[in-house]
C-alpha cells in the first residue's frame, strides 16, 4: 500500500523496501505502534522497529513458514511480545521474542508452538481475544487464539500458562458450513474476537457469502447467534470495532460484491449492559463489577450500580429469538467501485480503513449525526503509475 492522498498538495508518508522477494500480504502493529510484523508469499516473517528518527529498521527477517503466509498478528501485549502467524501450510505459529538474543541473528524469535489444521487445508486467518477478556460469570480467560482453515473450520486453542508458551489444547470447534466445498469453489473466510474485556468472548466470522457472530453458550461454547445479512459476495474480511463506552457494537466487513458495510449490534433494550437474562447478581453474586471507562461489552452500562447482570443461557441454546441482539446496516459503501480485500478498526473504533482492488485505502468516520462519511483517500502507485508489491507506505 504506497501512494498519496489525491486531495492533498503534499505526501506525508514514510515510505521503505520490506526487502520481500515476494507479495506482502499482512502488515500488523504491536498494541503501542512502535514494532510492525510483515509476512509475504516468500515464506518469510519480518519484525521492525521504530526508532527515534521515526524510521523503521529491521529487527529479524526468518523463514516462518513452508508456504505462503497469510497473516500476522501481535498477541495482548500483558502476555510479553508474542507473534502469531499461519500459512498455505496448514499451520498456525506462536513465536515468542528471546530478548536475551541479538537482533537480526534468526534467533530473536522462537517457535514455541504449532497448531495444524485437522482437515489439514490451508489456514485463511486468526484472532486473538482480549487481553483480560472476563466472561459472563466476571471470571478472566487465558490466553487464546481462534483460526479459520479453507473447510471453514474455526478451531481455539487456549494456553492455559501464559508463562509457557509450548503447552495450547484445544478447548472448541466452530463448523461454519453445512456442507464440504467443490475444490473448484473460490473461498473466503475471516474472523475477528470482539475487542471488549467484558461480557463474554465473542466472534464475528466470514465464511463465504455470510457473515456470523458466535457467542459463548451455558457451557462455555461458541454457537451462532445474530446474522449479519446483505452480503452479495464472498466475505473477504470482518472487523469488530473497539466499544470505548457505547452501548451498541460496530463490525465492518469487506466484500467480493465491492461494498464496504457497518453493522452496529444492541440488543433489544437497546442497552448491552442488560440482555434478558435469567440470573441477577448481587453483591454477593460471582459477577464481577466493571471498571469505570472500560468499553461496551455487556455490563459496560452498569457504572455506579450496585448490581451487575449476567447472561446465563437458558436451556437449548443461547436465548430464544427475544434475547438475540438487533442487527442494523447502518452504512454502505461501493466507493472501491472493484472487489474490497480488508476492513480494519483503529485503536478506538472510531475511524475505519478499508482496502480494495482500486490500489486505495479509504478512511470512514462518523459525523456528528452518526451517518458514516469518507474522511479521506489514500491511493497507491498502482492507482496513479507504478506498484511496488513490496513496498509499504505509512501516513504520518
Amino acid at each position: 500500500m504506497s501512494g498519496r492522498s489525491p486531495n492533498s498538495s503534499q505526501a506525508n508518508y514514510i515510505q521503505f523496501s520490506t526487502g520481500h522477494d515476494d507479495l506482502v500480504h499482512d502488515v500488523a502493529y504491536d498494541f503501542y505502534g512502535r514494532r510492525m510484523a510483515t509476512v509475504s508469499s516468500d515464506q518469510r516473517l519480518k519484525v521492525f522497529d521504530l526508532n527515534d528518527e521515526g524510521e523503521w529498521v529491521i529487527s529479524e527477517s526468518f523463514r516462518a513458514h513452508d508456504a505462503s503466509i497469510n497473516r500476522v498478528i501481535w498477541g495482548p501485549p500483558e502476555h510479553g511480545q508474542i507473534i502469531a502467524t499461519c500459512s498455505y501450510d496448514r499451520t498456525v505459529r506462536i513465536w515468542e521474542e528471546q530478548e536475551m538474543e541479538p537482533k537480526g541473528s534468526n534467533l530473536r524469535w522462537k517457535r514455541q508452538f504449532q497448531m495444524t489444521s485437522e482437515s489439514h487445508t490451508a489456514v485463511y486467518d486468526i484472532s486473538f481475544p482480549p487481553m483480560s477478556a472476563c466472561s459472563a460469570s466476571g471470571t478472566s480467560t487465558g490466553l487464546k487464539l481462534a483460526f479459520i482453515s479453507t473447510d471453514g473450520t474455526v478451531h481455539i486453542y487456549e494456553c492455559r500458562e501464559p508463562q509457557d508458551l509450548t503447552h495450547w489444547i484445544a478447548v472448541d470447534v466452530i463448523h461454519t458450513l453445512p456442507a464440504a466445498l467443490g475444490k473448484e469453489i473460490e473461498v473466503s473466510f475471516c474472523l475477528d474476537f470482539c475487542p471488549s474485556r467484558w461480557g463474554g468472548e465473542q466472534l464475528v466470522v466470514g465464511a463465504m457469502d455470510k457473515a456470523q457472530v458466535y457467542r459463548h453458550n451455558r457451557l462455555g461454547k461458541f454457537r451462532p447467534a445474530e446474522e449479519l445479512k446483505g452480503h452479495r459476495g464472498l466475505v473477504r474480511d470482518v472487523s469488530w470495532a473497539a466499544g470505548m463506552g457505547r452501548s451498541y457494537h460496530l463490525i465492518a466487513t469487506a466484500c467480493k460484491d465491492g461494498r464496504v458495510r457497518i453493522f452496529k449490534l444492541t440488543t433489544g433494550a437497546g442497552n448491552l449492559a442488560a440482555p434478558k437474562s435469567k440470573y441477577l447478581n448481587s453483591s454477593g453474586g460471582s459477577g464481577r463489577r466493571p471498571r469505570p471507562g472500560v468499553g461496551a461489552g455487556l455490563g459496560a452500562d452498569l457504572r455506579g450500580q450496585d448490581e451487575l447482570l449476567t447472561v446465563v443461557e437458558p436451556e437449548g441454546g443461547f436465548g430464544g429469538e427475544d434475547e438475540r441482539w438487533h442487527v442494523d446496516l447502518i452504512a454502505d459503501f461501493d466507493d472501491h467501485h472493484s472487489d474490497v480485500w480488508r476492513v480494519a478498526w483503529n485503536a478506538t473504533g472510531t475511524v475505519l480503513s478499508s482496502a480494495g482492488d482500486d490500489g486505495n485505502i479509504r478512511l470512514w468516520k462518523a459525523a456528528f449525526s452518526g451517518e458514516f462519511q469518507c474522511l479521506s483517500v489514500i491511493a497507491s502507485h498502482r492507482s496513479s503509475s507504478r506498484w511496488e508489491e513490496d513496498q509499504v507506505t505509512f501516513d504520518d
